[in-house]
């Protein structure tokens, strides 16, 4: 297995991982605060991190621009992605806030063309407007209610920020060190996220009872920091050592396909013809991708 192939199964991976977040998230939401939830999600990473986040400390490995990047990719791919896309599910539905996801893809190849100077070939631009053609048509039909009233367009601001910021992290991914290894650069951000988090927990703490917590709360919480935060994490920077940014951010397609699976199998939901079909198409744009760089 060639090491271009084993990305392409870090980033699906990854993905489909993330994915789960959609019922997790729903449970954390319905019982528990979001933002403290957050932090200690981050925090039981952290702790996972730790033997690869002391070595790299002490090596001096990294540089001031390597930390600039790692600061950034905590802010914005996690930290204020969390706090905008929950802040943004107060004012618009969930379904509606999935569809504006679906431009994840394309803000990742626009900041790469920004930001990294990438050149996009005309499959690759065909199977990111597949990606987002897939994933708007699986949104659609019956699953978008949205309310009109004063809080849609602060909501879809919102919803438009946290997606640019989980674009972010991708982006910036390329702008560290090479020599330093995808555990060790996972680690950092998610340490780095954990402290610019504590602020927000210790605002939740204020209104909250954290002994009212149940362990099935509890279980939700490590679940979210040991599979969504650091394998999923782990996964990601793998795949990125090994493909650009642009490639890497068609198989965010993946997580609503990943997502409405799970919410079929633990939510009891029904999809619908265009979520089967936008699927196809999901799919269909990860494997034109794919085999356009195998060539």
């Amino acid at each position: 297995m060639n090491n271009q192939l084993k990305a392409y199964i870090n980033l699906s991976l990854a993905m489909i991982i993330v994915g789960s977040s959609v019922v997790v998230g729903k449970l954390i939401t319905d019982s528990l605060p979001i933002f403290l939830s957050s932090f200690l999600s981050l925090l039981i990473a952290s702790i996972l991190f730790l033997p690869s986040i002391v070595p790299l400390i002490k090596s001096n490995q990294l540089t001031r621009s390597d930390y600039f990047y790692l600061g950034l990719q905590g802010l914005l791919g996690t930290v204020l992605y969390r706090i905008f896309f929950f802040l943004g599910l107060k004012y618009i539905d969930a379904s509606f806030a999935g569809i504006i996801s679906a431009l994840q893809p394309a803000m990742i190849s626009v900041l790469a063309i920004l930001f990294l100077r990438e050149k996009l070939s005309p499959k690759e631009k065909f199977g990111i407007g597949l990606a987002v053609s897939g994933l708007m048509m699986a949104y659609l039909a019956n699953k978008v209610t949205v309310t009109l009233g004063s809080g849609l367009l602060i909501g879809t601001i919102l919803v438009l920020l946290a997606v640019l910021g989980g674009a972010c992290i991708s982006v910036f991914a390329k702008k560290l060190n090479k020599q330093v290894s995808p555990m060790a650069i996972a680690g950092m951000v998610t340490l780095i996220s954990c402290g610019l988090s504590l602020p927000t927990a210790l605002y939740d703490l204020l209104t909250f009872n954290i002994t009212s917590i149940t362990p099935f709360g509890f279980g939700l919480i490590a679940y979210y920091g040991v599979f969504l935060t650091y394998i999923s994490f782990i996964l990601w920077f793998k795949g990125l050592k090994q493909v650009s940014a642009s490639v890497a951010g068609v198989f965010t397609a993946l997580v609503p396909v990943s997502g409405i699976l799970l919410s079929i199998i633990f939510l009891k939901e029904t999809p619908n013809l265009f979520e089967f079909v936008g699927g196809l198409l999901i799919i269909l744009s990860i494997i034109l991708v794919v085999y356009k760089n195998e060539k």
